[in-house]
C-alpha cells in the first residue's frame, strides 16, 4: 500500500464494527472495476483489522493532437484512469486515504455504496495543540520545526496569517497554548532511532511525510494512537 514516502495521508474517523466491515469486504468484492461501470475497487490486501486497495476511476477525456496525414489539429477522446490509494484500519477507526483532499469526497461516496451506507465515515478538524500533547507522550525527541498560525496577532493591533519558523520549544509550546484552534499547520521532526523524519499537520485532517524513510506504517501508526488517546478527533 505504502511503496514510500514522502506521501500524504487522510484521516477519515471509520464507525465500523466487526460484522459491518465483513460486509464492507463483501460489497468491495462485489463492487470491482470494470470499464462499463468506469469505476469500482481494486483490493490489494484484506486481514481481520486492516484492510487496502485502490478506488479505480476512469473519465473520458478530450484532448487535441496532430493528425500527419490531415496536417491538422484534430480532437480525440480517450480514457484517463485514477487510482486512489486507500486503507481500513479496524483496530484504530480510521479510513486512510493516501491522495489529495479533493479525493477523499469520491472514497467516501464510492464506499458508501459498496457497504449499502452502513458504515460512518465522518471528517474531523485536527485539533494540533491537543496532537502535539499525545505524540510528545510516545516521542519525547520531537521538536516543533514551523507553525502556521491564523489570526496571528503579535502586538494586537495587527492581526493576519503568519507561517513562522522555530527552533525553541518552549517557545512552540507558548504559541500552541496562545492560539489554539488557530494553528491550522504544524511541522515536526521525529527520531526513529536511525533517522529525523519529518512530518507535516494539517488542520484539515491531512498528514505529510515529507521524508523518505523505511518506518513509514510504524510512524503512521504512532500518530493514530496518538490522535485517539489524546481525543483529537471524536468518534464516530
Amino acid at each position: 500500500m505504502i511503496e514510500s514516502s514522502p506521501l500524504t495521508v487522510n484521516l477519515v474517523r471509520a464507525d465500523i464494527d466487526e460484522d459491518e466491515y465483513d460486509e464492507l469486504i463483501s460489497g468491495l468484492k462485489d463492487m470491482r472495476y470494470t470499464r462499463e461501470r468506469s469505476y469500482g475497487f481494486s483490493l490489494e490486501s484484506v486481514g481481520e483489522t486492516m484492510l487496502s486497495g485502490h478506488l479505480v476511476i476512469t473519465t473520458p477525456t478530450n484532448i487535441q493532437e496532430f493528425d500527419e496525414e490531415s496536417q491538422s489539429v484534430v480532437k480525440k477522446q480517450i480514457d484517463r484512469t485514477e487510482l486512489i490509494p486507500f486503507r481500513i484500519d479496524l483496530a484504530n477507526g480510521f479510513l486512510e486515504v493516501f491522495s489529495n483532499q479533493d479525493d477523499v469526497s469520491k472514497m467516501k461516496t464510492r464506499l458508501g455504496e459498496a457497504s449499502d451506507w452502513d458504515i460512518g465515515l465522518t471528517e474531523y478538524p485536527l485539533d494540533l495543540s491537543a496532537l502535539y500533547d499525545g505524540l510528545i507522550k510516545k516521542d519525547k525527541d520531537l521538536s516543533i520545526k514551523s507553525m502556521k498560525i491564523n489570526n496571528f496577532s503579535p502586538d494586537g493591533n495587527v492581526t493576519g496569517s503568519y507561517h513562522l519558523k522555530m527552533f525553541e520549544g518552549s517557545e512552540a509550546e507558548n504559541l500552541l497554548s496562545d492560539y489554539g484552534n488557530n494553528v491550522s499547520y504544524l511541522g515536526a521532526e521525529f527520531d526513529n532511532g536511525t533517522e529525523r523524519v519529518t512530518v507535516g499537520f494539517f488542520r484539515s485532517g491531512s498528514i505529510r511525510l515529507y521524508s523518505n524513510s523505511e518506518s513509514d506504517d510504524q510512524l503512521l501508526t504512532t500518530i493514530k494512537k496518538a490522535v485517539n488517546e489524546a481525543e483529537v478527533m471524536p468518534n464516530a
